[in-house]
């Protein structure tokens, strides 16, 4: 690796099993060094399990995970905690206490001094745009700002790897795109290596890398331009001439088409790899088309269908 892609943790074959049921499968990967890392997946394919063992709160039945200049995870758990800062969809506030209050107890698990403290909370309630609701219950808040006081607890001591665990769940449009601008000034700012887990495609976009995960597995890793350059060229986008709807139903029979789907009032087919003209032909045949940019949906989606496949074959 070059110094621009130093890693800042390294994970070695995790594998987590719950009796029977492998939640994460050998899975490895080296997180970047100051940058943001996606870890995308589908509900239960073992996103939150990885994460929660990457932040030292769930030991692994099998694998290391290592970084910060030779820290184990399992042998080094509270240095580890020290340096990471977790925040998860929950949003783990304690709805009796202030906002303050609840500020200033994690700050002291933390082990951060009075005046230290005081500081970090008014700083951050300055940055995080919360500062009017320091005295408020936090059961009176709304998801997003429960959302800024909860990052708040994460930064307070400074980590130099913050946990994202679907943390805009439930959150509205408006409110994730504001999140999301805290957490690219506050990784600039602080030069902060981010981790986060989701399965909305738009905030996997703004992510420096990605890894995508399936059945516990990783199935693909790397920056989302080159995740989307095997489907470049695979892509078409249809104004169809009649009811794209029957348009739509007569296209999913096709052998040449990976897959069709509606796109608004357009039709989008995906190409075999082999069968390019055959399907640039269809398209032909039920109205104007052209190439379209792939989005990280179609990428998700073909990989997973190769990955099926395989499966499949094997299991044959």
């Amino acid at each position: 690796m070059t110094a621009m892609t130093e890693s800042l943790i390294q994970v070695h074959e995790i594998t987590k099993h719950f009796g029977t049921f492998a939640a994460a499968d050998h899975v490895s990967f080296d997180v970047p060094k100051g940058q943001i890392f996606g870890f995308l997946g589908p509900n239960g394919s073992g996103k939150s399990t990885t994460i929660r063992i990457l932040a030292g709160l769930l030991a692994p039945t099998s694998g290391r995970v290592t970084g910060f200049g030779g820290l184990d995870v399992t042998k080094d758990t509270e240095r580890w905690k020290q340096r990471t800062g977790y925040m998860s969809q929950k949003f783990s506030l304690y709805l009796d206490l202030t906002v303050e209050e609840n500020l200033r107890f994690f700050g002291m698990i933390y082990g951060l001094r009075s005046k230290q403290l005081r500081e970090h909370i008014r700083d951050l309630a300055v940055r995080l745009k919360f500062e009017p609701l320091l005295g408020s219950l936090t059961r009176t808040l709304s998801t997003g700002q429960r959302q800024r006081v909860s990052l708040a607890a994460a930064l307070l001591h400074e980590p130099e790897l913050l946990f994202l665990d679907e943390p805009t769940g439930g959150v509205d449009p408006r409110g994730r795109r504001m999140f999301w601008d805290l957490i690219y000034e506050l990784a600039a700012s602080r030069g902060m290596t981010v981790l986060v887990t989701t399965h909305y495609m738009d905030e996997a976009e703004q992510c420096d890398r990605l890894a995508f995960i399936l059945y516990g597995r990783i199935i693909a890793e790397g920056n989302p331009n080159d995740l989307k350059h095997g489907l470049r060229g695979r892509i078409l986008e249809i104004e169809p001439r009649d009811d794209p709807f029957a348009a739509l139903q007569g296209a999913k029979s096709q052998p040449a088409l990976e897959d069709a789907y509606l796109f608004g009032t357009l039709l989008r087919f995906v190409a075999r790899p082999s069968a390019l003209n055959e399907a640039s032909r269809l398209a032909s045949s039920l109205g104007s088309s052209m190439p379209a940019e792939p989005s990280l949906e179609d990428v998700f989606i073909s990989l997973a269908r190769q990955h099926a496949a395989a499966t499949e074959k094997v299991a044959s």
